[in-house]
């Protein structure tokens, strides 16, 4: 479906990734151009999402990515393209480059603003992709901001209708007439007693600019409440489970156990994978010497990691043993 200004999202990864950046960098400055001027006169006169720049003002990296996100600024993707690989053709084509990097094949980009209904992708995708935003702490924190000031443009707020709500720290809005009420979301939630991120998409919701972003809102409430209903404390193996033996040819078997119980959140009913992993280590071992871990993992994405030990001591091979012993 059309994403209209989801489309962002991938926008501002391209550039985090080639331009990176750390909290609390402003990153280069980048200046408006006549021809970057045109193009906000334009899409205002049109209607379009923009912030109000002036020629000759210079933004930071930024700045521009404050722009971009929270009053989802269609004519700051322009500056952001432009500036990144000359045109807008060639920083589509980063765009899609990096789309099929994630695996995202319900993807496609026409444009770096979402304002053409060519910018296409699928709820499944967004959340991949948004995944992989939000673990960009520059991102996290910009989509996670009430409102910026800029330089010309002054005040700005975010347009995410339930940011600071349920959880809510971000991701991206978006709207055209094509495309209606677009919201992907991220949350943390807490389950017994533990932080969890959720994140969602919505899409094609019913309304004007306004009323759609409500409708997608009331929507992605749903979801949290429902995504956060589906999870619970999962505690396996409990502490001094046997997980495993190791066979030595000398002194027989010696099992294996962890030493806390594995606790963490997932779907009910989920499949979780276990392994158990041994590193290589001379005996002798005494009681409780730590020879591995044993790592769980929910579909969800979910790990917990514990060492393993040994339960009791394992002598080194006698010299009779070494020299006896088959090859």
């Amino acid at each position: 479906m059309p994403i209209a200004s989801v489309t962002k999202i991938m926008t501002a990864l391209v550039i985090l990734r080639t331009h990176p950046l750390t909290v609390g960098m402003s990153g280069p400055t980048i200046g408006v151009s006549a021809t970057a001027y045109s193009v906000y006169q334009s899409e205002l006169a049109a209607g379009d999402s923009v912030v109000r720049v002036e020629a000759g003002e210079t933004l930071s990296e930024f700045q521009l990515l404050e722009g971009l996100l929270l009053p989802s600024g269609d004519n700051l993707a322009v500056i952001l393209a432009d500036w990144q690989s000359g045109s807008e053709p060639a920083f589509v084509q980063l765009m899609n480059q990096l789309a099929s990097a994630l695996h995202l094949t319900q993807t496609h980009f026409t444009d770096s603003s979402g304002l053409d209904t060519g910018s296409v992708s699928s709820a499944r995708d967004l959340v991949l992709l948004a995944t992989v935003a939000m673990k960009n702490p520059v991102f996290a924190a910009v989509v996670a901001m009430p409102s910026v000031t800029l330089p010309v443009a002054g005040t700005v707020r975010n347009y995410n209708p339930i940011l600071g709500q349920y959880g809510v720290i971000g991701i991206k809005t978006g709207w055209t007439s094509a495309a209606m009420g677009c919201l992907v979301f991220a949350a943390n939630v807490t389950v017994a007693g533990q932080s969890v991120q959720l994140i969602g998409a919505v899409l094609g919701q019913p309304g004007g600019p306004q009323s759609g972003l409500v409708a997608a809102g009331r929507v992605a409430t749903a979801l949290l409440a429902a995504g956060a209903g589906e999870l619970q404390p999962l505690r396996l193996p409990a502490r001094d489970t046997l997980v495993g033996r190791v066979t030595s040819g000398w002194a027989g078997q010696i099992n294996l156990q962890v030493t806390r119980s594995i606790s963490l959140v997932g779907a009910a009913g989920a499949e979780l994978g276990l392994r158990l992993q041994l590193r290589r280590r001379r005996t002798p071992w005494i009681r409780g010497a730590e020879v591995g871990s044993l790592t769980v993992t929910t579909p969800g994405g979910f790990r917990w990691q514990e060492p393993v030990v040994v339960t009791r001591k394992l002598a080194a091979p006698s010299w009779w043993w070494r020299l006896t012993r088959p090859f």
